[in-house]
Order: C-alpha cells, then structure tokens, then sequence
C-alpha cells in the first residue's frame, strides 16, 4: 500500500506499507555459512520448508518535506526553511537456530536441537535483554543418532526503527549562485537497533542468544555548499 501528498501548503508525504511473507527450502543454490547453511536431512528436504531468512513481514516506510513558516522578526533568514526525515519501522529476519560444532547425527552436516514441549521460543518484550533476545531454555539437545526436531528460521531476530530528519535552506547570492545550508540527524531518537542474536546452540550464555552487535547511534552532520 501506498499513500502520497503532493507539494500543497507547504507538505508533501509519502508513505508506504508492505506486508509479505516469502517461503522456500533453502537460502542459496550452493550450501555456504550462517543461512546458507544447507539442509539438516538431505534425505528429507521437506523439513527444511519455512519462512525465507530475507522474510520481513510488515515494513512501514516514509518521507516527508514540510515548508516551515516564516518568522519576520529576523527577515529572510527564517524565511523559506524546510524540514524533511524519513521513517523506516520494520519486523526482524527469521534466524536458523543450529550447532557450529556438534553433531549428534553423526552425518557431517549441521544439525539443529530438540524443542522443549511447552516451552515458548520467543520471550515476552519486556524480558528481551542483550543477554538473550529469544528463550534458549526452549531448545535441548537430541539423542545420538538423531535429528533435532526444531524446524528452519523458527525465531525471528529484532526489528528496526530508524527516523532521520534535515533542516535546511539555500540562500540566493546574486543571479548564478546559492549557498545552501543542512542539518541532518541520523537515528535521532537514539534508538539503538539490537543486531543478529547468536544462532549456535552450542556455544552456550551468552553468544547463544545473545545480542552480538548494534546499529549506528544518533550522528548529527553539519554542511554548508555553494552552488555556481
């Protein structure tokens, strides 16, 4: 869905809605690392069937410019400033949960756990740390010889919530130039965007689970250009 105001009284939006879901059996054609790790049964692909590992199923995006209005005590230097940003509101990315290391099926492939009966994947917001974004207890090892229960891209990874905002105004000097002045703040809210949980059941607290990087903080940039 998409919504748009075109340039009257001094705003213009535009905004988008997308709500998808993609499905498949494998990340890449050649098995590789991390989502492309390749199946846990080659005997059994259908096991593999789940959410694609790019699957974000709601993303709300938008922009808008808004002509400020104008302040006569100073003259033309508040006159003509505009303000623009966009939005970027977005689900996390399903995460393949599996071991780096051990392989209870004894087949040389990445495995994948057991699923606790009755326990929750996913934690309730207010429990999500950097510690652990998803419940670890829900998932246990199998018994030699077998194949982990847990199906692929079963836990979805933190979303994102990202405004960025611009102030600026462009001076005219004489007929063939202009200086244009811009303040622009990135993520300014400060909200900070939690990265990829660790995915490796094996590797225990707190890389199992855990947070393991963070998106950029708020950046404020400061430019002043002269056209001619």
């Amino acid at each position: 869905m998409k919504a748009e105001k075109r340039l009257t009284g001094h705003v213009s939006l535009l905004a988008s809605f997308v709500w998808s879901k993609s499905i498949d059996d494998a990340d890449t054609v050649i098995p590789g690392f991390y989502d492309s790790i390749g199946a846990q049964d080659e005997n059994n692909l259908g096991l593999e069937r789940a959410l694609s590992s790019f699957n974000s199923a709601r993303r709300i995006s938008g922009g808008y410019v808004i002509g400020l209005p104008a302040v006569r005590a100073l003259g033309p230097v508040l006159r003509n400033w505009q303000l623009t940003g966009t939005v970027t509101l977005q689900d996390g990315l399903p995460m393949n949960i599996f071991y780096y290391a051990f392989d209870p099926a004894n087949t040389g492939l990445p495995n994948r756990p057991n699923i606790v009966p009755g326990v929750p994947l996913t934690l309730p917001r207010s429990q999500r740390t950097t510690n652990e974004f998803f419940n670890t207890a829900a998932f246990t090892a199998p018994a030699p010889y077998t194949f982990g229960d847990a199906g692929r891209n079963i836990v979805n990874g933190p979303g994102n919530n990202v405004f960025d905002m611009a102030l600026h105004r462009r001076f005219a000097i004489r007929e063939r130039g202009s200086l244009e002045f811009r303040a622009e703040a990135f993520n300014i809210f400060n909200h900070p965007n939690w990265g990829v949980p660790g995915t490796y059941a094996d590797f225990g607290a707190p890389y199992f689970g855990g947070i393991l990087g963070v998106g950029d903080p708020r950046r404020l940039q400061f430019a002043i250009r002269y056209d001619f």
